[in-house]
């Protein structure tokens, strides 16, 4: 799929080729919707209109981002959040379809679906979950960043699911063997451990490295360390809501507890753009290669489509590196840098 994806940007070929597949596979409740409503809604505030690029939504998706929207506001009004570290998530399989263009009557568009799936189905429907990692071109990760810090990550398991991640991605490991892919861990809920000093420490990634080292040695392995470029990008889902504390329910469960920083809290989320950028670089990296790596010159190759290339390159060239944001493996397949082609 990514292949013909990347081939057809300059050959003019079917609208369906004109697409990446995004699959977010994680633990009910993790807050995948959420962060993929915080990446639309960041996006519009940071672009720089000069670029002349948008995402934008298919109806559908503008509805559910919009209401989902709305809900995260309103839990910035609130003085505390109690959820459970395995509330309910998704009920169905869902997808999200945008458009990155200059606008909907643009020659040139990439079509972004991201799939969202039940939780559950880590366990009760194992090869619906293989057959769309398979069909993916990037795999996001969202992660419960308090179940996996606090309390000696005794609840990481049931929110983040590292160990049944592991098992469905070894028992089709061959499949990524066939084309490259890029995967990105993006721990969620981060207020609390980037929040000053913490920002400068290596406490998410340090943690995520070791409570997810089954997973990452699978990426890491000879067969598959050229094939993959592995991405920790941690984000601030909400802002200006933190985690506070565990607290116990009657029946002895946990409830996670967040509260606001400061009174007049908003809805304020921070770096939820990031994963974007690295979308948007893996896939212009791959563009370049496989057409510039035999000495075409860029003007013929692109023609009016340069613009638009050089535009998503402006938006994803800085895509933050730093303690907790990071490239563990395959940096060279999310670099792009068009001055390295003739013109």
């Amino acid at each position: 799929m990514l292949k013909r994806f990347l081939k057809s940007i300059f050959d003019n070929r079917s609208k369906e080729d004109l697409s990446i597949n995004v699959l977010m596979v994680g633990a009910s409740g993790v807050g995948k919707t959420s962060t993929l409503t915080a990446m639309y809604d960041r996006f519009n505030k940071i672009i720089d209109q000069d670029l002349e690029l948008q995402l934008i939504p298919d109806d559908e998706t503008s509805n559910k981002l919009n209401k989902k929207l709305i809900e995260l506001k309103k839990q910035v009004a609130t003085d505390f959040i109690r959820t459970r570290p395995t509330v309910a998530g998704t009920k169905n399989f869902d997808e999200f379809k945008f458009l990155i263009a200059k606008d909907e009557d643009s020659h040139n568009k990439i079509e972004l679906t991201f799939r969202d799936f039940p939780g559950g189905y880590l366990q009760t429907e194992r090869q619906k979950v293989k057959d769309w990692v398979k069909e993916s071109d990037v795999i996001i990760i969202p992660i419960d960043t308090p179940s996996l810090l606090e309390e000696d990550s005794i609840y990481n398991e049931d929110a983040n699911a590292p160990e049944k991640l592991y098992d469905i991605f070894k028992s089709i490991k061959g499949s990524f063997e066939t084309k490259n892919r890029l995967v990105i861990f993006v721990p969620l809920k981060g207020e609390k451990y980037l929040d000053g000093k913490l920002y400068f420490t290596n406490g998410i990634r340090d943690r995520l490295e070791k409570e997810f080292s089954n997973l990452i040695g699978l990426f890491k392995s000879k067969a598959l360390k050229d094939k993959i470029a592995l991405v920790i990008t941690s984000i601030q889902t909400i802002g200006d809501i933190k985690f506070s504390m565990i607290e116990q329910d009657s029946k002895g469960r946990p409830l996670f507890v967040y509260k606001k920083k400061k009174f007049g809290a908003k809805y304020a989320p921070q770096d939820t753009e990031q994963p974007l950028k690295y979308i948007l670089s893996f896939a212009i990296s791959e563009v370049l290669k496989k057409r510039g790596g035999l000495n075409r010159t860029v003007s013929n190759i692109f023609n009016l489509d340069r613009e638009f290339v050089e535009a998503l390159q402006e938006f994803s060239k800085d895509y933050k590196q730093d303690h907790n944001f990071v490239v563990l493996q395959g940096e060279e397949l999310i670099q792009n840098n068009l001055t390295n082609y003739s013109t």
